[in-house]
């Protein structure tokens, strides 16, 4: 052994990986990804997701029409979707809500289904919300809605929350 070696023995051995323990550490790697990732991004929690975005947007979407629009417009949530209505005579009197909003996106009838496995927890569905002139939230009687009523969808063990306060028209 030379003097320089002698000196400086971490130079002369072999470190690092080998080839064999790369491959096995990928291959390693490759099947715990196949196998555990799915879990941690379940298709179940993105769908649960959505249908809540989807249902404020399309509740405050509804608010903002009756506002600029002058008509009021209905809110018909079921357990599997929702859908949105608008006076058809909105002139003030009676209001009769047979006319179908038009979705922005796609001009067909704003009509939503629930992903499979996507329900209305509470409260006990059909429930029927109407947004005033006023951005106000009235239910199906006409009766403004005082206290925060809270809707759950659900999916599997997944439960989300909306709040709608009625006297100031917020959903959240």
């Amino acid at each position: 052994m030379s003097r320089w070696s002698r000196q400086h023995p971490s130079l002369t051995r072999p470190s690092g990986f080998s080839l064999v323990e790369l491959i096995i550490i990928i291959i390693i790697l490759g099947i715990l990804s196949a196998v555990a990732l799915p879990r941690f991004f379940r298709p179940a929690d993105f769908e649960a997701r959505f249908a809540v975005d989807h249902l404020k947007i399309a509740m405050q979407y509804a608010q903002k029409r009756a506002v600029n629009g002058g008509c009021q417009t209905e809110f018909r949530l079921t357990t599997t979707g929702f859908s949105l209505w608008s006076d058809s005579v909105c002139n003030g009197a009676t209001p009769v809500y047979s006319n179908a909003i038009n979705h922005p996106s796609d001009g067909g009838a704003f009509s939503v289904t629930f992903p499979t496995g996507v329900t209305l927890k509470t409260p006990v569905p059909p429930l029927t919300l109407r947004f005033t002139t006023f951005g106000t939230i009235t239910n199906s009687a006409d009766a403004l809605i005082a206290a925060p009523l809270t809707l759950q969808i659900q999916q599997a063990d997944v439960v989300r929350n909306i709040i709608v306060h009625g006297s100031t028209g917020v959903i959240e």
